[in-house]
């Protein structure tokens, strides 16, 4: 004996209704706002660029761009916001590798998320400004310059020059290590340039205003002019000293 079958239609309340259609309202929303999520990703998409130039031995960093720079054969190759690094043009003048924003088309360039990759067989200077950050590898040279402006930090590990020559302003920092004979530095505009992890110096003369800080060990002589609350430390006394602080400034030795 078969049994007749009923299908059973309950009617919706308007409350089960109304449930309904806000379920369905939030699903579009948020299938919208992962369509929006995809567009602003690909606008954003990663570029890997490698730059073909001369030799150098010398390497600019400028508009807050982070560089890497090691001892190796020549390579150069920018990473970022593909936007971004077909902006950013290089070249090559007398020796120094420099990175460049045309100014038409500097607007809205956020150097922070780009980054480069150089590599030379020379490394044996380093300058940096607009905030940009490098951290470098050197070679052995004669003479070793390390320059930082506009809130700037460069960080080179392997100095070994007969003469290292330092400047720094605008809030800018400085550290190397390695080996030098002669140190020159002058930093402005409370900056800082920590030197102490370089060895063997002999002789420094050093400058500092407006409430920088220097950090370097010399031996035999050390002379300069610390100005406007400025620092100027030292391991130990030196055989020869003249330097003249004032405006509340100071000389100190760390033993």
């Amino acid at each position: 004996m078969s049994w007749p079958l009923f299908h059973w239609s309950v009617p919706m309340s308007p409350a089960r209704v109304s449930i309904v259609a806000a379920f369905l309202l939030f699903g579009a929303c948020a299938h919208a706002q992962d369509s929006q999520a995809g567009a602003s990703a690909s606008a954003q998409q990663q570029r890997g660029d490698v730059r073909e130039v001369p030799d150098f031995d010398e390497v600019s960093v400028s508009h807050g761009i982070r560089a890497e720079v090691k001892v190796g054969p020549k390579s150069v190759r920018l990473e970022g916001p593909a936007e971004l690094v077909s902006r950013i043009e290089m070249d090559v003048h007398d020796g120094t590798l420099r990175t460049r924003v045309d100014k038409k088309l500097f607007s809205g360039f956020k150097g922070g998320s780009v980054r480069l990759y150089v590599s030379s067989p020379r490394v044996e200077g380093i300058h940096a400004s607009g905030g940009s950050h490098v951290d470098a590898d050197a070679t052995r040279t004669d003479e070793f310059d390390v320059e930082a402006s506009g809130g700037a930090i460069v960080n080179v590990r392997g100095v070994d020059a007969r003469q290292v020559e330092a400047e720094a302003s605008g809030g800018s920092k400085v550290t190397l290590a390695g080996r030098a004979t002669d140190f020159d530095v002058e930093a402005s505009g409370g900056s800082i340039v920590r030197a102490l992890d370089v060895k063997g110096v002999k002789t420094l003369d050093a400058e500092a205003s407006g409430g920088s800080r220097v950090e370097v060990d010399a031996s035999d002589r050390v002379s300069g002019e610390a100005s406007g609350g400025s620092v100027l430390q030292l391991v130990s006394r030196p055989s020869q000293s003249d330097v003249r602080a004032s405006g509340g400034s100071k000389v100190v030795y760390k033993d």
